[in-house]
């Protein structure tokens, strides 16, 4: 069992209280489920109501099907169930994927080509078809050059690094294409148009792969009443050795036209942080076997039960709850070994706890 955290939250909100706010980073296919399993962990705790809930990226998606009104355990099942690739659409030479996959973390971050490998038309779609109406509580950001773009339910707004702001359009578009340029990873995706800018990855606007900032500074929240999920840069693809050297290159070339990296939360800001690890597939991995979304989808329950434990958040019989799954959890990693055992064994464990 993981020890508890030494930095816990100063003002703890009651478990019922519905000023806390959900937060869900960038991360792809890794936000999306370890997303889900959060927001399933918080449904244990009793946190089925938030003040405002949304996120950048990968983390738009569970959070605008939970503002939408999808239940927690029917998000688990739609996470696991459905295929990513389905959603995005290849219209890219395989050359170009290759050349894409060394350019993505850096040059393509500077020069943000408007024509990515994949259209994210379908994904748009899918939101659209379970999110008909912009949700009263969702929010997401993308960014076009250096200025933030906070969707809301009151529209558009538009930060720039000086501190300005001007509203953009006052009525939000289709949720769908906010989550599609949210999630338009440049080079990887088509960037999405919108009132003449060309919109990419939230996770480049100014408050970085988990945006604190537009709840603090749009909105108007607490630090002590915010759950983030940071779902962090890791990968599986590229030792780390060799990620920090691409970034060390690719910082000396590009000087001070760098992009801008904000800051990641932390716990001694006041929030509730949670950072799932997440080893078995990367984020741009959008065909997973069952096996897989089951170790993103746990990764997230197990890291988000833990963080609301030490908040205080999760106590008595629901503590005990988390803290035996967890446990039969990593009993389940360490002896399933043929294909699909996981995946059934997971779905079996919490399936038995009333969560599946």
């Amino acid at each position: 069992m993981k020890p508890a955290d030494d930095t816990v939250s100063s003002a703890t909100p009651a478990a019922h209280d519905t000023e806390v706010s959900l937060l869900i980073g960038s991360g792809g296919s890794r936000a999306i489920l370890a997303g889900a399993g959060a927001i399933l962990a918080c449904h244990l705790a009793d946190l089925n109501k938030f003040k405002h809930i949304g996120g950048a990226s990968g983390g738009s998606i569970p959070t605008a099907l939970l503002a939408a009104g999808f239940h927690p355990i029917k998000l688990a099942h739609l996470a696991v169930k459905t295929n990513f690739s389905d959603l995005i659409t290849r219209h890219a030479s395989l050359l170009k994927v290759i050349v894409t996959y060394f350019l993505k973390d850096n040059f393509y971050l500077l020069v943000r080509p408007r024509k990515g490998l994949f259209s994210s038309y379908l994904l748009g779609k899918f939101i659209d078809e379970h999110c008909p109406a912009w949700p009263e509580n969702f929010w997401t950001v993308a960014a076009d050059g250096s200025s933030q773009f906070v969707f809301t339910k009151d529209g558009v707004f538009e930060y720039k690094l000086n501190g300005t702001r001007r509203q953009l359009a006052k009525v939000p578009p289709p949720v769908g294409l906010a989550v599609r340029a949210t999630a338009a990873i440049p080079g990887v995706f088509d960037a999405v148009k919108y009132r003449g800018h060309y919109l990419f990855d939230g996770a480049l606007s100014i408050d970085g792969r988990t945006p604190v900032g537009p709840l603090t500074r749009h909105m108007g929240a607490k630090h002590e009443r915010l759950i983030c999920v940071d779902i962090g840069e890791g990968t599986v693809e590229r030792p780390v050795v060799m990620f920090f050297l691409w970034k060390v290159f690719w910082r000396i070339i590009c000087g001070k036209h760098c992009p801008v990296e904000g800051k990641t939360p932390l716990n001694s800001d006041g929030t509730i942080l949670v950072r799932p690890e997440i080893k078995e597939f990367d984020a741009l991995e959008f065909t997973l076997d069952p096996d897989r979304k089951w170790a993103g989808l746990m990764a997230g329950f197990v890291a988000t039960c833990y963080s609301l434990r030490d908040a205080g958040m999760l106590t008595g019989e629901k503590l005990e709850k988390a803290l035996t799954i967890a446990k039969a959890y990593e009993e389940i990693k360490r002896t399933a070994i043929k294909p699909g055992e996981r995946a059934d064994r997971t779905e079996a464990l919490l399936a038995s706890h009333g969560l599946y």
